[in-house]
């Protein structure tokens, strides 16, 4: 990483953007293949973190999903704007921050998915795809379709504190319309319940680590445009190359 960034710095010197997007996508592409290699010798074992691929099933929140603002205000997950404050989880602290809207990696307003809808002893639901992942308080980040009836997940309070809520139900709904934001952080609230902004790859923290370099990315060049339907260029591109050099990473 320490390499790549060297040569980012070169390039951004040069004012060659296109440059610097090629060794971002260098960056990011070298830390999935050494999560892939180091991390999991054997894709199958119950610890391997990359297990599928990285965009097939992003998919994400249902559109009817409300973000909380750093205002305390919510907003319609559909309408949301890149560089819009949000609030968010700081795993490091354990307590609820702010944090910037990035982009969305994917938006998909008309397509139908598949939702685990997760129901709390207070009555908050929330829907989100199956493999995207959420923080509980004694199994760390965890699936949506690892989650079972009795675990404790977080969420904020109408004072704005963030507490425990046991989930008393689970069950699959099938919705219109589903986005996957992206923020600083890594992480946000969504229908008063903490989630992570990641997917498919089961560990939150290297989720975060590949996206490093996306980060970097719109730190140098700003927020971009919500304007686009479908997945964003930069975890295609990953998916691309992966499937292209490491194969073995990728479920069909």
């Amino acid at each position: 990483m320490c390499r790549s960034t060297t040569l980012i710095t070169e390039c951004a010197q040069s004012h060659i953007s296109e440059c610097i997007g090629e060794r971002i996508g260098i960056a990011a592409f070298n830390e999935l293949k050494g999560l892939s290699q180091n991390c999991c010798p054997d894709r199958n074992a119950p610890t391997c973190s990359i297990r599928d691929s990285i965009i097939n099933n992003q998919r994400c929140f249902s559109a009817d999903s409300l973000v909380t603002l750093s205002n305390g205000k919510q907003k319609s997950i559909a309408h949301l704007q890149s560089g819009e404050a949000l609030l968010a989880y700081n795993h490091k602290t354990k307590q609820i921050t702010s944090t910037h809207l990035i982009t969305m990696l994917d938006f998909q307003p008309h397509q139908f998915a598949i939702f685990k809808q997760v129901t709390t002893s207070t009555g908050r639901q929330l829907s989100l795809t199956s493999s995207h992942l959420l923080p509980t308080d004694e199994h760390d980040y965890v699936m949506a379709k690892n989650l079972d009836i009795g675990m404790n997940i977080y969420v904020m309070n109408d004072d704005g504190v963030m507490v425990r809520e046991t989930i008393s139900n689970l069950t699959d709904v099938v919705k219109q319309g589903y986005m996957a934001p992206l923020t600083e952080e890594g992480t946000l609230i969504v229908n008063n319940v903490v989630v992570s902004c990641y997917a498919t790859i089961n560990s939150h923290y290297g989720a975060h680590i590949i996206l490093a370099p996306m980060r970097w990315w719109y730190s140098l060049f700003g927020m971009s445009s919500n304007e686009m339907t479908g997945i964003h260029w930069f975890p295609k591109m990953l998916y691309e190359a992966a499937n292209t050099l490491i194969p073995s990473i990728i479920q069909k």
